[in-house]
């Protein structure tokens, strides 16, 4: 009904009309509008969020790790639904920021902390070089989403196939991997003693 109406059209009369029931019925549940739409973004964030592994307890190489994330993560965002919700929030935020905020704090911001937390943790294990873990997950995310995203949004292209998301992926990885790979560990240096 979100995705049908809008945000501001969308009534809680016009759910109790759609699934029977009652205002009261529904306030239990849900204090307000506010509350019921956070619901429905932690539903389809919850799409996004629920297939992907615990990052830290996989037992898989950082490029492998990675592509699983870049891969399952794109395949959700550039779904029709996906999609939608991110045209709806965009649309209604202006006139009502409490959307935009629940949308960005239960999916944006989680997987932005989750990849930030990973690289910090990869970096003190000396197999990425990333000092600045934000700044890295920034950097991540944008080459993973920008583009593909953008054209989505804009319908020009339409959800791409497993094997566009897969090369699509790779490269961003690869990309990143390239800039960020291995901390380089200076040999330490013999005092007093010359080399033969």
């Amino acid at each position: 009904m979100f995705l049908e109406l809008g945000y501001g059209a969308a009534t809680i009369d016009e759910v109790i009309r759609r699934i029977g029931g009652s205002k009261r019925t529904v306030y239990h549940y849900f204090p307000g509008k506010e509350a019921l739409f956070a619901a429905v973004i932690d539903e389809v964030v919850g799409e996004i969020v629920r297939p992907l592994p615990d990052i830290d307890a996989l037992s898989l190489g950082v490029r492998e790790t990675l592509l699983l994330v870049a891969e399952q993560h794109m395949t959700t965002v550039l779904s029709e639904r996906h999609i939608a919700l991110i045209r709806l929030v965009a649309a209604e935020s202006v006139r009502f920021p409490e959307i935009g905020r629940a949308y960005y704090e239960h999916g944006p911001a989680r997987g932005h902390q989750k990849l930030e937390r990973y690289f910090a943790r990869q970096h003190r294990l000396r197999t990425l070089d990333v000092a600045d873990a934000r700044q890295a997950a920034d950097y991540f995310w944008g080459m993973l989403l920008h583009h593909d995203t953008l054209r989505r949004l804009y319908n020009v292209v339409p959800p791409p196939d497993v094997k566009a998301v897969k090369v699509a992926c790779a490269a961003v990885v690869d990309a990143f991997l390239a800039r960020h790979d291995g901390v380089v560990v200076q040999e330490p240096r013999h005092r007093g003693r010359g080399r033969a």
